[in-house]
């Protein structure tokens, strides 16, 4: 039986934005770690003293330096898959777009960044599954971006003087970055992955990951028209209700470090990733009968999957929506169960909610939707990617449904259900 992992990025610090970092720490901080860790001897010092002086968070954070310094994309594939005992596991790689977010462009471009995993592929046309992060800024028009996506899908990787491959298996977006999945510039090149079988995959977890980080874009872009719908996004929750509004609160200790907007930024560009937002393009698609195959990963985040797990209020949301996200995503793969999957990536970290993974699948509404992915390198920060996936896949191993296991549905069945299609025959 083939595994696989849904959902893991090997893009390094040269392929993300130049403030990377000043996203996650105050400004002098960030600087001062990024200027010491650029060289292999700086960074091995910070990486002891971090290990020693700052606990297991210290180590964990040194460890996802490491990941993210490495000098290449290839350096990064190889520690990942060296943490695997299964060879033949393949591991899906998400690209992503990165250079829009308010943190500066990137080293290498968008399209170096491609350049290399593609050189990765070559050396691993097997092994490594490759999506395509788009993003609606990345071209001036819906048609440009969906030739530019259709383009790199078409480009074999040629492997040998016998074989080549497509590189490029299904498409990866990331809202919070500064946009809603139902702009209009993307609803061509969904419509070209619907009729190829070409899988979707969204980050989907609630004030978790990336965000934009520039105050005034995210702040103007909050209520912009649905094209699904034909109407601006608050009013497609009935006439008279308010539009998404930003985060003005004030965080007196973010403020003396200097990072109460970012905090601010972050909890706005929820309402990009909200799963009520995806509504009209499903059944958009639904209504075609040709559905868009979609994962809204991370299942909600491991917060709010176990508030729902234990019917508990999540309180208070940036969102239009004031339910808990990963009941969201439930409601949304009861009614487009030909559409909507999830994955437990990041989620999956967190071992009190694997029960609740389990309970779920024993529910045939959700039993073929629910996939095993871990975030790395992401998740290097709280665990490493050996202990996620062993802990895991042995708690998975030991849970019966129906004539196979949690492990055998999760890591198989239904991961290659979701990639299957003219690239992934």
């Amino acid at each position: 039986m083939q595994f696989y992992n849904v959902h893991s990025h090997i893009f390094n610090i040269r392929n993300a934005p130049r403030n990377f970092l000043n996203l996650f720490l105050p400004d002098f901080a960030a600087s001062t770690v990024d200027r010491i860790t650029n060289t292999d001897a700086g960074s091995n010092l910070f990486q002891m003293l971090l290990t020693r002086f700052g606990g297991n968070l210290g180590k964990r954070y040194a460890s996802f330096l490491q990941v993210g310094k490495s000098r290449n994309q290839r350096e990064i594939f190889e520690r990942l898959r060296n943490q695997y005992d299964d060879p033949h596991l393949k591991i899906v790689a998400l690209t992503m777009y990165m250079e829009k977010c308010g943190a500066g462009p990137s080293e290498t471009g968008y399209e170096g960044q491609l350049e290399g995993v593609i050189e990765v592929k070559k050396e691993n046309p097997d092994n490594l599954l490759i999506f395509l992060g788009i993003d609606p800024r990345w071209k001036a028009t819906g048609k440009e971006l969906k030739e530019t996506v259709e383009r790199y899908f078409e480009t074999k990787v040629q492997v040998s003087t016998e074989r080549s491959v497509y590189p490029f298996v299904g498409l990866k977006i990331y809202p919070s970055l500064g946009f809603y999945a139902f702009d209009e510039k993307l609803k061509e090149t969904f419509e070209w992955a619907a009729e190829n079988g070409v899988p979707v995959l969204s980050h989907c977890s609630y004030l978790g990951g990336i965000y934009n980080n520039d105050t005034s874009f995210v702040n103007a872009s909050l209520n912009p028209l649905d094209v699904y719908e034909g109407k601006r996004y608050a009013d497609t929750f009935g006439n008279g209700t308010p539009p998404p509004s930003p985060d003005q609160s004030m965080n007196v200790f973010k403020w003396i470090f200097g990072q109460n907007d970012n905090r601010r930024n972050l909890n706005t560009c929820s309402y990009f990733l909200e799963p009520a937002s995806y509504r009209s393009i499903l059944k958009y698609f639904s209504d075609k009968a040709r559905p868009l195959k979609i994962c809204l990963a991370h299942y909600g985040g491991d917060d709010h999957v176990l508030a729902e797990s234990k019917r508990e209020s999540p309180g208070k949301l940036y969102g239009m929506v004031q339910e808990n996200w990963c009941a969201q995503i439930k409601d949304l793969i009861k009614k487009y169960p030909d559409s909507v999957y999830t994955d437990i990536a990041y989620t999956v970290g967190n071992a009190a909610t694997h029960d609740a993974f389990f309970k779920d699948l024993q529910n045939p509404l959700f039993q073929n939707r629910l996939m095993f992915g871990t975030d790395f390198f992401m998740t290097e920060q709280i665990i490493p990617e050996k202990a996620d996936y062993n802990t895991f896949r042995t708690a998975a191993l030991n849970q019966a449904i129906g004539n196979a296991n949690a492990w055998e549905i999760m890591a198989s069945n239904n991961v290659r259900s979701f990639l299957t299609s003219k690239y992934y025959p």
